[in-house]
């Protein structure tokens, strides 16, 4: 589970109370992610015959499953929430007069090795099978500039730029603007190579709190089955570091707020990271984000207004040693003032209907 299902979830259910019934269709979330009301509709990718996890058989099943889903029931337009255009391919073939579109993270797959892509097709992905098919959809929406400069250098493809938003509960309740949070650090992110959590476990470890003795870490973050080793090498870092907090386990967006608001600073790794909603979410909770300046977080703020941009380890570390040891307390409350009031724009309802005004299409 990562951030494109939870994106998803944040939709379906904003676009339910505007009055739209949503139907979702899934392979391997638990039941329970979505929760099925009156105006959304929740159906499973249906089960190979054979237990087989090779692409043949996975599109196989796509087909059979939006076959008989389009039997049942007309839809006005198909979203595809994932980089596959594969499926914009496959709706067009069982139902062509529908218009597709597809919510594009980043238009390649960053994460895939030669070990791992047995685990990516049982989720039913396709790395490298869809890089030139992202024209067959009708409509094509970026989560970032980023991401939308990245379509247009490889492929040629305009796109229109959406960002995602966060769920309601980070908007819920105001945070202390005015109290400043002790020495705490913290990060967030599904525990892969490419979120270089371990590059700031040793930063932490080897040069932070030999400057700030009194400094502590929290990691959160989900396994995932792609990278077992490197969760397993995470986790006897961290275990093995005094003042770290390893949390290894999905948490409610409420419980999330209980450990944002424990942190000062939040300290995103990956760089080219084409979004991140852990950022938005930190900084709902006024917790100053310093995040690399090659990425599509960099959109979000102007450096040393609403957070910290940097473009080595080092500047980064820089940066986070002097919000910790800092005296200027004005300062700091003016950057978590502003980061803060720039997180309202993350909302769930302006997302739907920013993707609402793309994905409508007149009926024929």
């Amino acid at each position: 589970m990562g951030g494109s299902e939870v994106l998803t979830r944040i939709l379906a259910y904003e676009l339910a109370k505007l009055g739209h019934e949503v139907h979702i269709l899934t392979s391997s979330i638990s039941e329970s992610f979505f929760r099925q009301t009156s105006n959304v509709k929740i159906s499973f990718f249906e089960k190979g015959e054979y237990g087989l996890n090779n692409v043949h058989e996975k599109v196989v099943q796509i087909c059979l499953t939006l076959a008989r889903l389009f039997e049942k029931e007309t839809f006005d337009t198909a979203l595809v929430m994932i980089q596959e255009p594969i499926y914009n391919m496959l709706i067009k073939v069982v139902s062509p007069k529908t218009p597709t579109a597809i919510y594009i993270h980043y238009p390649f797959e960053e994460e895939l090795t030669k070990e791992n892509i047995v685990e990516f097709v049982k989720m039913f992905r396709f790395p490298g099978l869809y890089e030139k098919l992202y024209t067959i959809a009708d409509v094509k929406i970026a989560n970032s500039t980023y991401t939308a400069r990245i379509l247009y250098r490889k492929f040629g493809i305009t796109s229109y730029v959406v960002y995602p938003a966060i769920p309601w509960e980070f908007f819920r309740e105001e945070p202390d603007l005015d109290t400043i949070p002790g020495k705490t650090i913290i990060t967030v992110g599904r525990f892969v190579p490419h979120k270089r959590i371990d590059t700031l476990l040793h930063m932490f470890r080897e040069k932070i709190v030999r400057e700030v003795p009194e400094a502590k870490l929290i990691i959160i973050g989900v396994k995932d089955p792609r990278y077992s080793s490197y969760y397993m090498k995470l986790r006897e870092i961290a275990e093995t570091t005094e003042n770290v907090v390893f949390i290894d386990k999905p948490l409610t967006p409420l419980e999330m707020v209980k450990y944002y608001r424990m942190a000062r600073v939040y300290v995103h790794m990956r760089i080219g990271e084409h979004f991140g909603m852990a950022p938005v979410e930190a900084m709902s909770q006024a917790v100053i984000p310093i995040i690399p300046k090659e990425s599509g977080l960099a959109e979000l703020i102007s450096d040393g207004v609403e957070g910290y941009t940097y473009i080595t380890d080092e500047e980064a570390l820089k940066r986070i040693i002097e919000i910790l040891k800092t005296n200027d307390s004005e300062r700091i409350r003016n950057v978590r003032r502003r980061c803060y009031y720039k997180a309202q724009y993350f909302n769930p309802r302006r997302f739907a209907q920013e993707i609402l005004n793309y994905i409508t299409f007149p009926r024929k």
